[in-house]
């Protein structure tokens, strides 16, 4: 992604033709606007999400009598070969409403884009993923919140196995370093993993490190080595034996498997950690 941010227009103002090369999300946050996209009117009233796409004319007539304030989000796109409409037929615009995952989507890439790299392109790319695709196939809603919650100490211990393999750099943690963030006893902690997930509390933290190696071989050019390295792995042949065990196929496999749209076996604990990012933000 190239860029991302929040402009403000005064009453009255336009933006003039632009022939465009990316794609660009852009989001009415408040006033509105005419857009023009190949010279077809487009009404966006508050909370109109716009997509561009590559090819395009647009230009902008913002509101008369109010000031607009609109963010905006540059990307590019290399879509799988298989799965995806023709971007011809793809929809233009659509008015956010209630419960809509594009909007907190998209203030996660406004937030993001300030991180340094290699750690802004591993949470940038799967965001904007996830937001074209909702984009495109008209599915906006949020999921209801999950009716079992996890016990505290497994939240809490979960939270601190993200943080570091997500926002900090990816490494090896102890089970006495997970039960002092849960604040129980390191043989409860097991317990509590077993009974609830089936899994102790290392090998979850194992599998987020190879959740996050999974997104480096998708989404970057790093070798073998410099994302076994990445993800906190000793050596390229440890990483490579622990990645195929859990996804079934080597981290090689894996890589051409994305590129060429090929479905790819899932990490065991992916969908319990969105739901913990999801709490996370109902909570922020």
């Amino acid at each position: 992604m190239s860029t991302a941010n929040v402009a403000v227009y005064p009453p009255g103002a336009t933006l003039a033709l632009r022939h465009t090369r990316d794609y660009e999300f852009v989001w009415i946050m408040e006033g509105a606007s005419i857009a023009y996209f190949d010279e077809a009117p487009i009404p966006a009233p508050p909370d109109t999400i716009l997509l561009r796409r590559p090819g395009m004319t647009d230009r902008y007539d913002w509101a008369p009598e109010t000031r607009t304030v609109h963010a905006f989000c540059h990307f590019s796109c290399r879509l799988p070969r298989r799965g995806w409409p023709p971007p011809a037929t793809w929809p233009v615009a659509h008015l956010a409403r209630g419960d809509d995952i594009l909007r907190p989507l998209f203030r996660f890439l406004l937030n993001a884009h300030l991180l340094a790299e290699p750690l802004r392109a591993t949470v940038l790319q799967p965001a904007l993923d996830l937001m074209l695709k909702a984009f495109i196939t008209g599915r906006f809603a949020l999921a209801a919140e999950p009716q079992v919650d996890l016990p505290p100490p497994i939240e809490k211990a979960m939270a601190h196995i993200r943080r570091v393999t997500f926002y900090e750099t990816p490494r090896r943690v102890t089970l006495a370093e997970l039960a002092r963030a849960a604040h129980v006893s390191p043989e409860h902690l097991c317990r509590l993993f077993r009974r609830r997930l089936s899994l102790g509390p290392l090998e979850c933290a194992r599998l987020a490190r190879l959740q996050f190696a999974s997104t480096l071989l998708a989404r970057s050019a790093l070798t073998i080595k410099e994302v076994a390295d990445a993800a906190g792995f000793a050596t390229p042949y440890h990483f490579s034996r622990v990645f195929r065990q859990t996804y079934g196929i080597p981290p090689r496999h894996y890589r051409r498997a994305v590129s060429e749209g090929i479905p790819v076996p899932p990490n065991p604990i992916v969908r319990m950690l969105r739901l913990e990012e999801r709490r996370e933000v109902k909570e922020a």
